[in-house]
Parts: C-alpha cells; structure tokens; sequence
C-alpha cells in the first residue's frame, strides 16, 4: 500500500504542474487580448441608451480596393455617430503620439523595451475602410483604449482609459443627434451585411496581414492600394499616399 505521505507529494507534485499550464494560458498575449476586449465590450453595451443603440465586437471587414481585409475590434453606434475602438491590453510604460510610427513598451524596470506599432495608426486604416463602406454622410470617430490604464506618457487625443472612454462615449451620445433611429440600423445592417458578402476567415485574415506588411515595404498604401512616394514634410521626408488628401496614410523613412 502506497503510503499517503507519497500521494500527498505526488498530489502536490500535479496541482503545480496544472497550476504552471493554467498561468501559461490565462498569461498569453491572446488571452489578456480576449479578456480586455471583453471588459471594453462591457463598457460599451452600458453606453447604449436606446434600443437603436448597437456594439459590434470583434468583426473583419474586406477591403476590396486593396484585397486586403481588418479586424475591428470593436464599433459602437449611438445617435451621435460611429466609434471605431482599438483595445490594447499592454502592461508596462507606453510612450508615443500621434506623430510617431513605432511606439515604445517598457517593462521590467527599463530593463527591456518593445517597438510596437502606433495603435493610432492602426485605427486610422481601420477608420477609413469604415468609412469607406458607409459613405462621406455618416460621421465615424475613432478611440483607442488601453485597458491598463497606463497612459500618463501616451499623448494622443484619440487615446484613453476604459472609465474615460465610458465618458467620452456617454457625453458624445448625449450631444446632438447626428443619426436617426433608423439610420442607426442602417449603419448596423450595412456593417453586418458587408461583414457577410465578404466573409472573411481568421486564417484568412492573417495572410493578409502578412501580405500589407509585403505592400508597405513594396511601398504601396496599405489602406487604398496607391503608390507611397516620397515626400517632404516639416519633420523631414516620409513616404505619402499618391492618393492625398483623399487617403492620409504615411510610411516613415528609415
């Protein structure tokens, strides 16, 4: 008979075991991924005021001039307009503005840094497929929320906290109204009926990622599909769109 000392330990020995594959997942980056998306979801639906009030989580929408498609996050739809909602779960010290290309994650005491992608950025391209599909008559806003919190060195005015987005959005459905009822669920079923003309897979979508990263370095505009050219700016040169102003999308030089 085993003695119940050598269970205990063997017992013992598999709850760490679980426990270290349980903090593995609940830890990765697709996971506080999906629970800040959730907790922002959550805010949204306390924003709605009306029954023509409507959140779409997570949708990827086609774009057909470029072939290439994005996913959203989140959008919310109030009488005031449409809010395209990028959720970033980082932890750490962000650094960046509405200028910069790359911004900076700091963690471990300054002992390591990530280059990440301006979400501002992000958005924008998320913003003008948007628009894109629902017309120059409908106003479409974009946030970007980070979940922690931890914006005291982000300076950007499309960049905010969950309680400050929940304000944002709660004060912008209380101005005037923009959209009617029915227009509201006409911005909602146009969304979701172009969401399923050009169904889009997850697999589907991560090959075109790859494939607008390819473009961006041919120099090609991510966003309409024109040529990036060489530009002069105030800041010095950078690669525009051949498709301003209609298309804003810039490339810095490296």
């Amino acid at each position: 008979m085993i003695p119940l000392i050598v269970v205990a330990i063997v017992f013992g020995v598999l709850l760490l075991f679980l426990g270290a594959i349980l903090r593995y997942y609940f830890n990765r980056p697709e996971a506080r991924g999906r629970r800040g998306e959730n907790y922002i979801s959550g805010i949204l639906h306390r924003c709605c005021r009306s029954e023509h009030d409507h959140v779409i989580d997570n949708i990827i929408l086609f774009n057909q001039k470029n072939q290439s498609s994005s996913q959203i996050d989140h959008i919310f739809i109030c009488q005031h307009g449409v809010c395209v909602i990028e959720t970033k779960n980082y932890s750490g010290t962000i650094y960046g503005n509405d200028e910069q290309h790359e911004w900076t994650q700091v963690l471990a005491g300054g002992r390591v840094k990530n280059q990440l992608h301006s979400p501002v950025k992000q958005n924008a391209t998320h913003i003008y497929l948007v628009k894109s599909i629902l017309g120059k008559n409908v106003p479409v806003f974009g946030f970007v929320v980070f979940v922690q919190g931890n914006i005291e060195n982000v300076y950007s005015r499309y960049v905010c906290s969950p309680s400050e987005l929940q304000h944002r959005l709660l004060t912008l459905n209380q101005g005037n109204a923009l959209l009617s009822a029915t227009q509201q669920d006409e911005v909602y079923n146009t969304l979701c009926n172009y969401r399923d003309r050009y169904s889009v897979s997850e697999e589907e979508h991560l090959q075109d990622i790859y494939k607008m990263q390819s473009d961006i370095a041919a120099n090609i505009c991510p966003r309409c599909g024109g040529k990036l050219i060489l530009r002069n700016g105030k800041y010095g040169q950078f690669y525009g769109c051949s498709n301003y102003p209609k298309c804003k999308f810039t490339k810095q030089l490296k």
